[in-house]
């Protein structure tokens, strides 16, 4: 755990190093106009913990069993917990930071799931090297006691959780229930830690600020300063850049004193344009990058994207990607020796081709690729 967590402070530094803007961006969590704790949900689910770590340690028994599943289900559901450590990974990774990480379309119709948030952070985890975090998720959190938990679907008996209407993969055996004090307990234990130095690192550079920093070269093209209170950090204003009547004035987010209110001043939100913005930098950073795993859920999230907006440009690019994923398998296929292996590549390579010829249809030739398709077809039934 120890290397998780200097992962997890190497995160939050690396990514004020590379684009402090981005990271202001990434503590203020600005969602809407309101206080600030609670415009966002991330100071209750700080509080909430803190109050579950306390009754998890007083209790014992089914009592503390309890506790256990009520905090470690609580853990793992946080969106800004998810948001906050991908924003830091695109700062990392040279990207903006966005409220709609986790958005599955366009239409911001609903949030990702906890799993695919999950897959998702995992990509941008191992494409920032935070490969101890990576570990972490995949080997403390069971998607399995959170849902039986909180869909009440589990009983217990003496030092046994036991699941109903599900089963829990550990180690690569099934069972239908576990150990509380052996298996259950040290998860617990061990996401405690990871909460602790989350909650820690991102008080500490929030509180960190405490008087205003002047912030060159931003997004906006505009110069301005981050602000700084007793209280951390209060916003980012910009200097007259803004007209009214012939008057300038300044625009950002801070709080409204007068009210207490936590908001955008003077800002023009074009959804169009910010969904415009994020889907050409996420096409540039596919682009840019060597190989795209078929488990790339950030990948396929936003393919799906692309599909729905439905312009010929965006297609085209994506359709490329795809070939471009397909050809480097299909060098690895040719240059493996293994005849059992080599057997094995179609069926990574055919998802990628079959859905580029899906987003070519009609804007040009495919013949190839669909020459392509059917070898690979050919080797795989073989």
């Amino acid at each position: 755990m120890g290397n998780a967590i200097d992962d997890l402070q190497n995160l939050f530094n690396e990514a004020k190093a590379k684009n402090e803007f981005e990271f202001v961006m990434t503590l203020l969590n600005y969602k809407s106009i309101g206080s600030p704790q609670v415009q966002a949900n991330l100071h209750e689910w700080f509080e909430a913990m803190q109050m579950y770590i306390e009754l998890y340690n007083q209790y014992s028994g089914k009592e503390k069993t309890r506790m256990a599943a009520l905090l470690y289900s609580t853990f793992f559901e946080n969106s800004d917990f998810y948001n906050i450590i991908g924003n830091l990974c695109r700062g990392i990774l040279g990207m903006r930071a966005t409220s709609y990480l986790f958005w599955k379309t366009k239409k911001h119709e609903r949030l990702l799931g906890i799993g695919e948030k999950q897959d998702f952070l995992i990509e941008l985890l191992t494409d920032t090297a935070k490969n101890f975090i990576v570990e972490f998720f995949q080997n403390i959190h069971y998607p399995s006691i959170r849902n039986s938990f909180f869909h009440s679907s589990y009983s217990l008996q003496d030092d046994r959780y036991i699941l109903h209407d599900a089963e829990i993969n550990i180690s690569g055996v099934i069972y239908k229930s576990f150990d509380t004090g052996k298996f259950f307990y040290p998860l617990v234990d061990e996401v405690i830690i990871f909460f602790i130095a989350f909650q820690k690192n991102y008080l500490d550079h929030f509180n960190s600020y405490q008087e205003d920093k002047p912030i060159n070269n931003t997004p906006l093209g505009k110069n301005g300063v981050i602000i700084g209170t007793p209280n951390g950090l209060g916003g980012m204003r910009f200097f007259k850049t803004v007209s009214f009547f012939g008057e300038w004035h300044d625009s950002g987010l801070w709080t409204d004193e007068r009210f207490g209110i936590f908001g955008g001043h003077n800002l023009t939100f074009n959804f169009a344009s910010i969904e415009q913005i994020e889907i050409d930098e996420r096409l540039n950073y596919y682009e840019n990058k060597g190989n795209i795993r078929v488990t790339d859920a950030a990948f396929f999230n936003l393919i799906d994207k692309v599909v729905e907006r439905n312009l010929e440009d965006e297609l085209y690019r994506t359709s490329k990607l795809l070939i471009k994923a397909g050809e480097i398998k299909e060098a690895m296929m040719i240059e493996e020796k293994n005849p059992h292996k080599k057997k094995s590549f179609p069926k990574m390579i055919l998802p990628f081709y079959n859905r580029a010829l899906e987003l070519l249809d009609g804007l040009g030739d495919t013949q190839t690729l669909a020459r392509k398709i059917k070898e690979l077809e050919e080797i795989h039934n073989s």
